[in-house]
């Protein structure tokens, strides 16, 4: 009998965890070959972490194009719907929620997502380290709170059910005080804190790498930057004129990149756009050279007088849910599909609540949920039966799926969107190549303890050679009996943001290029890199990986980010922008996602689902 080392990883900590628990670490079984897709962690989500190996399968045969001729029979499911939603992330679940709410009491909805939980990549990864249940998130994160009107999302905010208020773990007593932030590293980097340090290698054996804390605070004190260079850096964080009083100023911002704003308008040293480059990608995919500046202001980069990055740690108003936004989706589902997750409509039964996965699909459920479905083709029927206007086609179990409904949205990614929707419009065709797309890898790393990081007195590390740019523990939020430790000789999770730019090659050639790496890099090998990096920066502060390590959980994701370029949103040359293009509803199909507000975050993708719904039903 063959078992595979995921199976025998995944068997060994849901039955006998306390055993695997008593070795110094479970992180050295995790790397015994190299072309293995890795450890996916425990629980619910224990089979997808990013994309899964049948997912970018099924992504490069669509790419390819050769889905439907090389399986000539088709399994027609006789199903029809009144609406087909594919994608099960934000965007498909707020197109549902608006279908639920909105459509005729007898209508049917069907949602096909492709991977083996609903999500999309606002998804979790969990741990069990030394008896601690773990949870982190596996690509999308943070959200603030919508309390009153007026607020973009307000109204889905209430209407869910999400609470205003959240309890947060605290160091025990007698413990050093530290900063940390409540979501992970790109949202702290500008506050003046002590707690994230900056990590500068040295040039040789004679000159160690060094740490500078307290980077904005000691105005970048023991940085190797020169005077001008540091004045500079404070000039980008602390700007308060806009150099253009246009009343078109965001349209002017988006004519040109990041990097343009920064070197030739504000005439910055470049030393500040090298660093900016992986912060900006963290959030939209690519660096400073190929990002419109207007994408960077509505990211809250530094270098405009709108930004609103000086506050302090204590008084930020970003939150995360302990797996990222997975607490918006399984709201979400727990709204549509009431008994999809265990217990009640509560803050701790949504978010600790087994998912009951037969209930998804079920023939009575005013919307349904389809997990490992992949769809290749969607074209419209000239027909006269309602229901029957759009086939779908999916894969699903190496076999071929056809169903049919009156309308389809597309809430997936572009890259998939313009590969199976057939006869798109040229308008629709032209949009859809200046959607340039990167890939993202998030890491989560489970620690045995963090005492290394207290040593040093930091909870989130920026340096600039090597694998990512940073990594960060958060203060965990305490939701029911979810009540994980804040103490440095006990368990938590660190985790890694790590981006594919390569500043100065074509935008669409850099994504192409990262997704190539990031594909073509094993597990055993990323684990290698990450490792090497943590000791490079920890080992002098007494890191030791064989027992500090407990696990590693690597989230790879496609088709991550749509990186806006210049024009993006605004148009550029005459010509609209390409995001009003795809807005457009093409016969009886809708298009939505997050992609298409530039920078992506959960409000963005549930109210583009929920306008691609208004257009569908609408014609019901």
């Amino acid at each position: 009998m063959n078992i595979t080392r995921r199976d025998f990883l995944n068997g060994i900590l849901l039955g006998t965890g306390a055993l695997l628990l008593e070795m110094p670490a479970p992180m050295r079984l995790f790397a015994q070959s190299s072309s293995g897709y890795g450890f996916g962690g425990i629980g619910d989500y224990a089979s997808s972490n990013g994309n899964t190996n049948a997912v970018i399968s099924a992504f490069q045969t669509i790419e390819k194009g050769n889905v439907l001729s090389q399986r000539s029979e088709i399994i027609e499911t006789d199903e029809s719907y009144d609406l087909v939603i594919v994608g099960g992330g934000l965007s498909g679940l707020g197109a549902a929620y608006e279908f639920l709410k909105s459509s005729p009491k007898h209508s049917k909805c069907l949602i096909l997502e492709n991977h083996p939980i609903f999500g999309g990549a606002a998804k979790r990864n969990e741990f069990l380290v030394l008896g601690e249940r773990l949870i982190g998130p596996q690509a999308s994160n943070a959200f603030g709170v919508i309390d009153r009107p007026g607020i973009p999302g307000y109204d889905i905010y209430r209407d869910l059910g999400i609470p205003t208020e959240f309890e947060y773990g605290e160091l025990s007593s007698g413990l050093k005080p530290l900063d940390f932030d409540t979501t992970n590293f790109g949202y702290r980097l500008w506050f003046d804190s002590k707690s994230i340090g900056h990590y500068y290698a040295g040039q040789g054996k004679d000159d160690p790498g060094r740490w500078v804390a307290g980077f904005w605070g000691e105005n970048l004190a023991g940085t190797p930057y020169t005077e001008k260079t540091r004045k500079d850096f404070l000039r980008w964080r602390n700007i308060r004129e806009r150099p253009y009083d246009g009343s078109d100023y965001a349209r002017w911002l988006d004519t040109m990149t990041y990097q343009h704003y920064l070197e030739n308008i504000l005439n910055l040293d470049s030393e500040i756009t090298r660093y900016a480059h992986p912060v900006l990608a963290s959030v939209v995919g690519l660096g400073c050279d190929v990002i419109s500046a207007y994408a960077a202001l509505q990211v809250s980069m530094p270098g405009f007088p709108e930004f609103q990055g000086h506050r302090s740690l204590k008084n930020s108003h970003w939150h995360s849910f302990p797996g990222g936004n997975d607490g918006f989706s399984r709201y979400f589902i727990k709204t549509l599909i009431p008994d999809a997750i265990e217990g009640r409509k509560s803050f701790a039964d949504i978010h600790n609540g087994r998912v009951r996965f037969s209930e998804l699909d079920s023939n009575s459920n005013k919307v349904r949920l389809r997990m490992n479905a992949s769809v290749v083709h969607v074209e419209q029927k000239d027909s006269p039966a309602p229901g029957k206007r759009v086939a779908i086609m999916y894969l699903r179990d190496g076999k071929l799926y056809r169903v049919r409904a009156g309308s389809a949205i597309m809430a997936c990614g572009s890259r998939v969107t313009r590969k199976v929707v057939s006869g798109l419009p040229m308008a629709h065709a032209a949009a859809y190549t200046q959607f340039h797309v990167s890939p993202i890898l998030v890491a989560n790393v489970a620690l045995t303890n963090w005492r290394f990081l207290y040593r040093l007195g930091f909870t989130a590390c920026k340096w600039s050679d090597g694998i990512g740019f940073g990594c960060n523990i958060r203060k965990p939020m305490y939701i029911g009996d979810y009540r994980p430790p804040l103490h440095p000789d006990k368990p938590t999770i660190l985790t890694f943001y790590i981006s594919f730019h390569q500043p100065g090659l074509p935008i669409e050639e850099q994504g192409e290029e990262g997704r190539k790496s990031l594909l073509e890099t094993g597990y055993a090998a990323f684990e290698s890199q990450i490792m090497q990096q943590m000791k490079k920066l920890f080992t002098d502060a007494g890191f030791k990986a064989e027992s500090d390590i407990a696990g590693i959980i690597l989230n790879r994701w496609m088709y991550a980010y749509v990186n806006p370029q210049p024009g993006f949103y605004f148009g550029s040359e005459g010509k609209p922008a390409p995001r009003d293009s795809i807005r457009r509803p093409f016969g009886s199909i809708s298009f939505a996602h997050a992609e298409l507000n530039g920078h992506q975050h959960w409000v963005a993708a549930v109210d583009e689902g929920r306008r691609a719904a208004r257009e569908a039903l609408s014609t019901l």
